[in-house]
């Protein structure tokens, strides 16, 4: 079979051109496509005499296998994955939540920080619509109660800044009146420029400016976009992430909730499905590729972290030598490609530049790739009533490969909260890492199916193309382009 018969993720001309420059050293994030691209051409060459159906499963039981790995390591999980051009969407889903209910399709996740990108489509959509001043500093706002913050709103949102309250927002230093919580904000300084540092403080503060943001939540997410069981009220459907007897798990965002404040740095609760809806309506023109452009773009025009006097800061091992520099990954509230990979910015290699993921405490991930009009999510539950999960690793069906090593058989994984631990035969710890780097394999693999199954689609219709088989090529599309869901195991 002739490359020309694999055309649709990149063109016979893109193919030559990125080889090319893989070969000189340059454009590396495309390796894994072009690799990819020449081994499961092979793939499918031998697996032509095979049906459509056939060739689908295969790649999905593939995909399925990765699922169940890590669905066995958290309470509970549900993912969403979507090819806007090929037409496939599956959904997955096991487990329980963290009050031990069975967790389905229409579960609902608190997504945490993940809940930034509402509020920056919000604002961005705003600005489109003339109601929104992304140029305008804040102080000009609330009728200037935020009068220490001379700054341009879009730079703040982007993290340039490191903002401080005189008071904490939460209350581990006791509990605090809905005065003092808005004097305690209204106090918000600025600590740094230039600093990057993630915080909460710019997007509770953008989501308080916004000119009557409820009301243009519901219209923009629950009417327009039809992402029925997604927004702050808790009161419906299946709930998961919070912590026991908790009505959400961000502590700021359980006090501003008292006193039905609606936060914008957390607090939404959503499904798999409408964070596919979400996907669909980015992708479909909800906001102009200017506005896509402005929020994946960093707050400097060189996406290299600075130090004060505008020298370029650099990295620096343990024992003082520089490494390498500080690349920014962070834009308007999301992660934008990063020359370090997945375990920095949450982005598959395979992804395009105009691709932008986010990610939340609780275990919720998701990326939106509009170039190439990939997606994909993963909302897991860390939170249970066990104390504690061990898992012995079957070394043939999944390999934690994010911690670090390929484990043998025998080696023991547990996890405990938000913390996971490596034991070898005798019980000693040989590796630890946070919860979030558990689902690095999964993400990757997410968005390498999706490529997998738009190759074999496409070559499944030029097949059926060459051998003018209407028959085939109508058992293709409706092997491809019927929605799954799907059980992890």
């Amino acid at each position: 079979m002739e490359k020309e018969e694999y055309l649709g993720i990149i063109t016979e001309e893109e193919y030559k051109l990125i080889s090319e420059l893989i070969k000189n050293g340059k454009l590396k994030e495309y390796l894994y496509l072009v690799e990819m691209f020449d081994k499961e051409k092979n793939e499918l060459a031998s697996m032509m005499d095979m049906t459509p159906n056939e060739i689908y499963n295969m790649i999905i039981n593939d995909y399925l296998k990765t699922v169940k790995g890590i669905s066995v390591l958290v309470p509970g999980l549900s993912t969403g994955i979507k090819d806007a051009k090929s037409g496939v969407s599956i959904y997955t889903y096991d487990g329980v939540t963290g009050h031990g209910e069975k967790i389905d399709e229409d579960t609902r996740f608190d997504l945490a920080s993940s809940t930034k990108l509402f509020t920056t489509v919000e604002a961005l959509k705003l600005a489109e619509e003339g109601k929104f001043d992304l140029d305008k500093p804040v102080s000009e706002y609330k009728n200037g109660k935020y009068s220490n913050l001379n700054i341009p709103v879009e730079k703040m949102a982007k993290f340039y800044y490191d903002l401080r309250t005189d008071g904490r927002l939460d209350e581990r230093d006791g509990e605090i009146s809905l005065e003092e919580l808005q004097r305690r904000l209204y106090s918000t300084d600025i600590v740094k420029e230039r600093t990057f540092v993630y915080s909460d403080i710019p997007f509770i503060i953008l989501k308080d400016i916004l000119p009557q943001s409820d009301e243009y939540f519901k219209r923009y997410f629950n009417e327009e976009m039809n992402l029925l069981q997604t927004g702050y009220d808790r009161s419906f459907g299946v709930l998961t992430g919070m912590r026991e007897n908790e009505t959400v798990n961000d502590p700021k965002a359980r006090v501003m909730e008292r006193y039905s404040l609606n936060p914008g740095h957390a607090g939404i609760y959503s499904t798999s499905k409408d964070l596919v809806k979400l996907f669909d309506a980015l992708n479909d023109g909800f906001l102009t590729n200017k506005s896509i452009i402005k929020m994946v773009t960093p707050a400097l025009e060189m996406p290299i972290l600075l130090n004060l006097d505008g020298s370029i800061s650099f990295k620096k091992n343990k024992d003082g030598y520089t490494i390498g520099v500080q690349n920014i990954s962070r834009g308007m509230g999301v992660y934008y490609k990063h020359p370090e990979g997945i375990r920095v910015n949450e982005m598959a290699s395979a992804e395009s530049d105009e691709a932008f993921a986010i990610a939340g405490f609780t275990g919720t991930w998701a990326t939106f790739d509009l170039q190439n009009e990939l997606t994909a999510n993963i909302l897991a539950n860390p939170l249970s009533l066990e104390a504690e999960r061990e898992i012995i690793i079957d070394n043939e069906k999944f390999n934690i490969v994010d911690c670090g090593r390929k484990f043998s058989d025998g080696t023991k994984f547990k996890v405990a909260g938000k913390n996971s631990k490596v034991l070898d035969d005798e019980g000693n710890v040989i590796l630890s890492a946070p919860f979030t780097r558990i689902t690095n394999t999964l993400k990757e693999e997410a968005i390498y199916t999706l490529l997998k199954l738009r190759l074999a689609k496409n070559a499944l219709m030029r097949r059926a193309e060459l051998e003018q088989s209407s028959v085939l090529s109508n058992e293709v599309q409706s092997s491809f382009e019927a929605s799954r869901t799907l059980r992890g195991i």
